[in-house]
């Protein structure tokens, strides 16, 4: 009998500690994505879009925040829209996610003009979205 308790226990145990580990895996809030534009020049966007206004940008900077924004971006296509369509949620959110990728791309290639181009199209985005899926 205590075999089978030891045999039994390690499935359970091995299941337990597979659970723990995605815990650290949960995928940002839409309210979490959306941090980025908070706080107007003091926000996230607002410091990128300083940090790519001058002469010479810290691009090593510019690549870590891009790469956080996409990874936001990416998390935010994953939630459920507070209101309206799966379908207009998948299209707009899908676009958000390739305008981004658009911003880290231009950021590897330090590419400041491609940046800076994708960054206006991210921020002319926010109506549509809002628009429709905003609760």
């Amino acid at each position: 009998m205590t075999k089978k308790i030891v045999i039994l226990a390690g499935p359970v145990v091995f299941i337990a500690a597979a659970m723990a580990s995605g815990a650290d895996d949960k995928t940002p809030t839409i309210k979490d994505a959306m941090k980025i534009n908070k706080g107007g020049p003091k926000s996230a966007a607002g410091q990128l879009k300083t940090k790519l206004a001058a002469a010479s940008p810290d691009w090593e900077s510019v690549q870590k925040t891009t790469k956080e924004f996409l990874g936001l971006a990416e998390a935010l296509e994953k939630n459920e829209p507070p209101k309206g369509d799966d379908a207009s949620w998948k299209k707009l959110s899908g676009l958000y996610v390739k305008d981004f990728k658009a911003l880290d791309d231009a950021a590897k290639d330090k590419d400041k003009d491609a940046a800076q181009a994708a960054q206006k199209k991210i921020g002319a985005s926010c109506k549509a979205c809002h628009q429709a899926h905003k609760g």
